[in-house]
């Protein structure tokens, strides 16, 4: 195992990086900007991470790339904590954050781990409810007859075997989409974890599984499925599962392990942190993340949209906050250029009462800022430094006055 933070560069000869592991990273991964795979670049003998975080794991090399701000510690056990705590709450995963005296609770192969086992943990659940049957329509040739028979199909392959009928017949069975995608990765689960007993217990649950028809997932079956409320309890496990099917390659190279990349853009996890916090604990505030707003038009029917990390507004008087996350620690304490413009659009288009940058932080920082323009009255533009723990969340309502 191999550990590095986002943005660190990993060369040949550096904790056991090999050439042969840089050949295996640039023939299976390869530099593909913005594609399949953008989790870092290639460069001279060696490859520079970006702004993902996780586990990326190829043939017999895996490598664990943990967040961390500009001013924090390189402590790894700190940052693989920290990442797990957010990726909890994003994911809903149930995991304790460990105490400063209970540092080591986390190994290094914990953040693929957790995933897996909070996936069969729901895979469980819907198995002792019962999975979930559905009618749908199925042909064949049957020695009974049922449905309705075929004709035209029929006499072309029962002309010899009077005794067979070809019938199309409508049957209710657990052949469900969303039972299918669950067993494709309980299939997937030995092949991507060295847990021992995480292997095992998948083995056994795939043992217990009904046998359904193999699917091979892509990302367009899982924006169209839909959910009633006899599948409403599969959301769980149907979302883990996606996250591990759709980071998960099949190696047909002589029999070689298959690839995983767990990979979480830093960016984008932050943002979800944050919202997450906020909707569950702003009782008098409606919160809404990336809602777009036309922002701009022309005649040739062209337009731009404007969309703010989360925006709030107040239940009863309808004020409203506008919060854009940034997951970067701001030289001296002054935003970018094109933060502060950004800012100002946005308090602009909402006519919002309060804006704020915010960002991690090991303690809470509130720093008042306006823009200075002149108006009757200062319009804010602030500063928030959020820790990803403690009760900072009080400190956040006060700010909003709830």
């Amino acid at each position: 195992m191999i550990t590095k933070f986002e943005h660190q560069i990993l060369k040949v000869g550096e904790q056991g990086f090999t050439q042969k592991h840089l050949e295996t990273l640039e023939k299976y991964l390869g530099n593909k900007d913005g594609e399949v795979f953008p989790y870092y670049s290639l460069i001279y003998k060696g490859v520079k991470f970006k702004q993902y975080v996780g586990i990326l794991s190829v043939g017999d090399l895996t490598i664990e790339v943990l967040p961390k701000t500009d001013k924090g510690t390189t402590n790894k056990l700190y940052w693989r904590n920290k990442l797990i705590h957010m990726l909890s709450r994003v994911y809903k995963l149930d995991v304790k954050t460990p105490s400063n005296a209970n540092q080591q609770i986390y190994p290094s192969s914990a953040i693929l781990d957790i995933f897996i086992k909070k996936f069969l943990d729901e895979v469980d659940i819907l198995m002792n409810r019962g999975l979930v049957k559905c009618y749908h329509k199925e042909e064949g040739n049957r020695k009974a007859f049922k449905g309705k028979l075929l004709l035209e199909k029929h006499l072309l392959r029962n002309h010899i075997h009077k005794e067979h009928f070809y019938v199309k017949y409508t049957t209710y069975d657990r052949e469900h989409i969303l039972n299918q995608i669950l067993r494709k990765a309980l299939k997937v689960v030995p092949d991507v974890t060295s847990n021992t007993f995480l292997k095992g217990r998948s083995i056994s649950t795939l043992f217990n599984f009904p046998e359904l028809k193999d699917i091979q997932p892509t990302r367009d079956i899982f924006a169209s499925l839909e959910y009633n409320r006899k599948t409403d309890d599969y959301k769980n496990a149907i979302m883990l599962a996606e996250l591990l099917l759709m980071h998960y390659m099949p190696n047909f190279d002589g029999g070689k392990k298959p690839i995983m990349a767990l990979m979480f853009d830093m960016n984008k996890l932050w943002e979800e942190y944050i919202f997450r916090i906020f909707k569950r604990e702003l009782n008098k505030h409606d919160v809404v993340a990336q809602n777009s707003s036309l922002f701009w038009e022309n005649s040739e029917g062209k337009s731009k949209t404007i969309r703010p990390d989360i925006v709030i507004t107040r239940c009863d008087n309808k004020t409203k906050y506008v919060i854009d996350t940034k997951w970067k620690i701001p030289e001296e304490n002054k935003p970018s250029d094109a933060d502060l413009h950004q800012m100002f659009a946005y308090r602009e288009y909402y006519n919002a009462e309060k804006v704020a940058l915010l960002y991690p932080s090991d303690e809470f920082l509130l720093i008042d800022g306006s823009f200075t323009i002149e108006r009757k009255e200062k319009q804010s533009c602030d500063m928030i430094f959020f820790p990803l723990e403690g009760d900072s969340i009080r400190l956040i309502k006060n700010y909003l006055n709830e």
